[in-house]
Parts: structure tokens; sequence; C-alpha cells
């Protein structure tokens, strides 16, 4: 086993607001405090003291937090890399500060024709990619799709679209049941094991050649994580075919959270996330 010094890329919800209300979404509905851009300027300080290197964007939708210039603007000063998940509904809005700023987007794509989030988000992701394609100088391209009942046929044909734009990964999640909207449509979402498996194997054979496929399933995700709710707490996402849950281990201010995430975590896991999904490069491992 690899040894980590400090979790080098951490994941920071920083908003639980968001836009969308999606059926296979994970996330809780609750409403968490979000830190002001005069504590999170103290909080990207800690983070360089911390070992902390990258920082994972994510909530909620972080771009619905209006003060999104400011923030990408205070991690670049810090010298973080900046890797942003965004359902792309805001994009154009903040095309300017992404394009300076952030070194990996991620975006969804649920199916080829429409999007489990609202009716013009599919048209909004491929709007921005095609925006993408006339930029020298742009960030790597991240797609995700979380498969399920409902896409798992139409997976051949998401690949086919994304041949036409500028990508270079395609994340293809197995469902996670947790949260209010995943838990409660689970029976109707999920596929079993032997299912995900045939099907994300037959599409990784047919596009690797194109972009890179990552098959990310459940238990790979288990523990794998540093990741920050928008209030400082720290806590650790938990999968097995039985258990899905959100562990807390303590606050990102605490003097000892490193120390007691090493304790918490799948150390493999962690690396493979970083390595796989944003080909970071551990200075210490």
């Amino acid at each position: 086993m690899k040894t980590i010094l400090s979790p080098e890329v951490a994941t920071f919800r920083i908003t639980t607001r968001c836009n969308n209300n999606c059926k296979h979404c994970f996330a809780s509905k609750k409403t968490t405090r979000e830190m002001d851009l005069k504590e999170l300027k103290i909080l990207f300080k800690l983070f360089v003291l911390k070992g902390i290197r990258a920082v994972v964007l994510t909530g909620g939708e972080p771009l619905v937090r209006k003060d999104i210039p400011e923030i990408l603007k205070e991690l670049n000063n810090n010298k973080l890399e900046i890797y942003l998940d965004t359902n792309g509904d805001y994009f154009q809005q903040y095309k300017d500060e992404i394009i300076k700023y952030i070194d990996d987007l991620g975006f969804p794509i649920d199916f080829p024709d429409k999007s489990y989030r609202n009716k013009n988000n599919l048209k909004s992701v491929l709007d921005a990619l095609t925006y993408l394609k006339t930029i020298k100088k742009r960030p790597r391209i991240r797609i995700g799709t979380t498969l399920t009942k409902n896409n798992v046929k139409t997976l051949k044909k998401i690949g086919k679209l994304l041949m036409n734009y500028p990508v270079d990964t395609w994340k293809i999640f197995q469902f996670i049941p947790m949260g209010e909207n995943a838990t409660k449509n689970r029976v109707h979402l999920e596929i079993s094991e032997r299912e995900f498996e045939e099907a994300t194997q037959k599409i990784k054979k047919i596009y690797s050649e194109y972009f890179q496929v990552i098959i990310s399933k459940r238990n790979g995700r288990s523990r794998g994580y540093f990741f920050i709710d928008s209030d400082g707490t720290v806590f650790m996402p938990v999968f097995s075919p039985t258990i899905c849950r959100e562990v807390v281990i303590g606050n990102i201010f605490d003097n000892d959270i490193i120390e007691k995430w090493k304790m918490s975590a799948a150390k493999q896991n962690y690396i493979n996330n970083a390595v796989i999904t944003f080909q970071y490069n551990f200075s210490k491992i």
C-alpha cells in the first residue's frame, strides 16, 4: 500500500443548492450553511498548509453561487489546481472565468437526446462543448453518465454523440442508492452488478480509442474521497451492496483532521479516483 502524507485532492461541496431535482441524485436534500468569501479565503490558505494541492468544486450546483468568480480567483491565487463539476446550465454566464481558471471541467450527459435535469440541459451542455471546440487552451473535458434502467440501452448512442465534441474522459458511474431522490427511485433505476459490468465493458472496448473511458463502480468509490461540506464538515462516502451513507469524521479546521481521514480512508480507492479521473500526479506517495 502506498503511503499518503496528505489528501492532496479535496472534494469541496461549496453549496448544497441546485437548480435541478434529478431522480437519480444521491445528494442530501438538507440545506447546509455556506462559508462566505471571507471564510473561504482563510480556508484556501489552510488547504495549502494541510498539503491539499487540488480542489474539486461540486455541489449541489457550484455555479449557483454568485461569488463563484471570486472563489475561482482565490483558489488560483493559492496556486491550487481547480476541477469543476457543473450541470452546464450556467456555463455561458461564467465561461470566461471557467476558461481562465479551471483545469478539469466535468459535465453530465444522461441520454443522447434528453436529460434527467431539465428540458434544456442537454442543449446547454452541447452548446458549452461546441464553444470549447473553438478554444485553443481549454480545460480537460470530462463527461459523466450515471447508468440506470432508463439509459443503459442508449449508452452506445451517448458514445457516438461524444465523438462529435472535444471530450477527454467519459466516466460511467454505477448508480448509488443514497439520498432522498436516489433512494426513493431505486427500484426504477438500479441495474444489477452483472448488467452494469456487461454494458460498460462493451462500451469501453468500442470507445477507448477515442477518449479515456472510466468505469466507476460503487465499491471503487467507497471511502475514496476527502470530502468537505459547505460548512467545513469533513465526511466520508461509504458504499457497499447494503450500505450507502455519508460518515462524518470531523471538521476541516480540526488540527487532527488529516490523521482522522487517514484512519477512515480506503487509500487505494482514493489514489485511483484522483489519478485515473484527473490524471493527478501525487507529489509523495
